[in-house]
C-alpha cells in the first residue's frame, strides 16, 4: 500500500496503529520523529506534533506533505 489519501482530513491517522501504516507511511512519520512505540502509546510524542509548519525543517515539511498535509491542515491539526 502506498500513502493513503487523507482527503483533507488528518483524523484518518487517529484510528491507525503503526502496523496498519504502509512502509512508506512509516518512513514519512519516522522523519517527523514517530516510531511504533510512540505512535501506538501516544506517549512522549515528538516535538513536531505541536510545532507550526514554519518551525518544521524542510525535510519534515516534505515528509508532512508526503502524508497529505498542507501548511493550513498541519497548523489546524496540531491545535486539536
Amino acid at each position: 500500500m502506498a500513502v493513503r489519501d487523507m482527503k483533507g482530513d488528518p483524523m484518518v491517522w487517529e484510528d491507525c496503529y503503526w502496523r496498519d501504516l504502509s512502509h512508506e507511511e512509516q518512513d514519512l512519520w519516522s522523519a517527523l520523529g514517530w516510531n511504533e512505540e510512540v505512535w501506538d502509546s501516544q506517549e512522549n510524542v515528538p516535538d513536531t506534533a505541536s510545532q507550526n509548519w514554519e518551525r518544521l525543517t524542510h525535510s519534515q515539511q516534505k515528509a508532512a506533505a508526503g502524508l497529505g498535509f498542507t501548511q493550513q491542515i498541519w497548523d489546524a491539526f496540531e491545535d486539536q
